[in-house]
């Protein structure tokens, strides 16, 4: 662990990504140092590591225990989803197996999100039709466009766990998509973004009511975007 000074404020986000990266790359485990260690090592206050260490707590990577020490939290058994950007992309760098893991999460989502909505509002089909992508539009409308088909099909789930789903993918996605080290990921889901014909496969079997041309149609799309991440 190479913790360092920290420069010009807010000195607590800066606290919060170096032990967040730390813990992260597994270099900071077991109890953190005190208060008053790590105020000094970063040049900070200690209402800034305090504030820095209360958000590494909500974000499940550590239990305070008051009167005691600070631990590092075993990852995998705590943290929450919330997490999968700064696992997928955080400084510099993208973890080909964390990324992998998010498509795979994403397309067993939405595989099982178009059979529901095929099974439960067959009139979201239509919805979708109109929210195909067309030649000549701009990454930025290629991605609101896909962001709405899909917003559209899980809510035509009635299923709100899965809107939730949505909601917290879609944000990492955004958040993987401001990498500079994410651009093959970027690349293979804006790819898949524009293969209107079997988006349109998936809207016309929802119309129908088909449940299992829905979901496999949609699933054969979105695990198209796996291997270009697949770690090597």
């Amino acid at each position: 662990m190479n913790l360092r000074p920290v420069g010009a404020l807010p000195l607590s986000g800066q606290i919060h990504r170096q032990l967040m990266d730390a813990i992260l790359d597994g270099t900071l485990t077991g109890a953190l140092p005190s208060e008053r260690e790590l105020a000094e090592t970063f040049g900070a206050n200690r209402h800034a590591v305090r504030e820095a260490i209360k958000r590494l707590q909500q974000a499940r990577l550590v239990e305070v225990q008051q009167g005691g020490a600070t631990r590092v939290l075993n990852i995998p058994d705590h943290a929450g989803l919330d997490l999968l950007p700064e696992l997928v992309a955080g400084p510099g760098r993208l973890n080909d197996e964390a990324t992998t893991g998010v498509l795979e999460l994403r397309a067993c989502i939405g595989a099982d999100a178009a059979r529901l909505c095929a099974e439960r509002s067959p009139a979201v089909g239509a919805a979708l039709l109109d929210l195909l992508p067309h030649d000549g539009m701009s990454d930025a409308e290629l991605a609101a466009t896909s962001a709405a088909y899909w917003t559209a099909l899980v809510a035509g789930t009635a299923s709100l766990p899965y809107r939730l789903a949505l909601n917290t993918l879609l944000s990492g996605l955004d958040a993987i998509g401001d990498s500079p080290a994410a651009q093959v990921f970027v690349t293979a889901l804006r790819e898949e973004s524009r293969r209107t014909d079997e988006l349109a496969e998936i809207a016309h079997a929802i119309r129908r009511g088909d449940a299992a041309a829905a979901g496999g149609t949609a699933r054969r799309l979105l695990d198209s975007s796996v291997p270009a991440t697949a770690p090597k």
